[in-house]
């Protein structure tokens, strides 16, 4: 069975899990580099530091699945695994994609395993928090989000942590009955840790810029369809007002 169907039967069960992503972004805040990632947010030493600390608690949680593929000039897996401590457990990495419907095969080909996903997440009954720029705001009614936490689109992690944590904190009553979705780059990652180490019964997802196209009509990512095409292959949860 494929990550995306095992997310859609949690989801859809109601299973605390988690589905986090770690790229080539990640592995270059991890390593220190200069500079900054395709959104814009820089490579500090805080957030590399809380990227690794990040994906050491991360991936060893019940019922967690870690999105990774390697590219030409990194290879985020290898990396990854050094730095966990000795006797952790295997990694469960699964395909990088898991959320995202990309254009490796034309989407009239694809098959309707991503889009029972996103229904899943537009069904379920748990409350949703999603925490992502202010553009996303056409999420609330595609996706039946109940609380759009903004951030900045591309620097928040650094300058805004304790104020977006905390704003998320004063939207949860029971973390049995609340669905985290983040789009929030690499900052994301260290948010899940702190919060799951709160609320474990919660249901994270790292949607990363998988809802973009869709929510705002901009194709953000080479690798996506295009709004038209998304448009078509989600036409049974798009609401007919969008």
């Amino acid at each position: 069975m494929s990550s995306t169907s095992i997310l859609t039967n949690y989801i859809r069960d109601s299973v605390p899990c988690m589905f986090v992503k770690y790229g080539d972004g990640e592995h270059f805040a991890a390593n220190f580099y200069n500079g900054g990632n395709c959104d814009g947010t820089p490579y500090t030493r805080n957030l590399g530091e809380k990227v690794i600390e990040s994906f050491i608690y991360n991936s060893q949680q019940k019922n967690t699945m870690v999105g990774v593929k390697s590219w030409d000039y990194c290879a985020p897996k290898s990396f990854f695994e050094s730095v966990l401590p000795s006797g952790s457990a295997p990694v469960n990495w699964v395909d990088y994609h898991t959320v995202i419907i990309d254009n490796d095969t034309p989407i009239q080909q694809q098959s309707s395993e991503k889009l029972e996903l996103y229904k899943a997440i537009k069904e379920s009954t748990r409350r949703k928090i999603y925490i992502a720029n202010p553009k996303m705001y056409k999420s609330k009614e595609i996706f039946n989000i109940d609380h759009h936490i903004e951030v900045h689109p591309s620097n928040w992690f650094d300058n805004e942590f304790e104020t977006v944590f905390n704003s998320i904190k004063e939207k949860i009553e029971n973390d049995t009955n609340t669905m985290i979705l983040c789009s929030a780059g690499m900052g994301a990652k260290y948010l899940v840790t702190a919060l799951h180490k709160l609320y474990p019964n919660a249901i994270y997802i790292d949607i990363g810029s998988a809802f973009d196209t869709i929510c705002t009509g901009i194709r953000t990512r080479t690798c996506y369809s295009s709004y038209e095409e998304l448009s078509n292959y989600l036409k049974p949860i798009i609401p007919e007002s969008n």
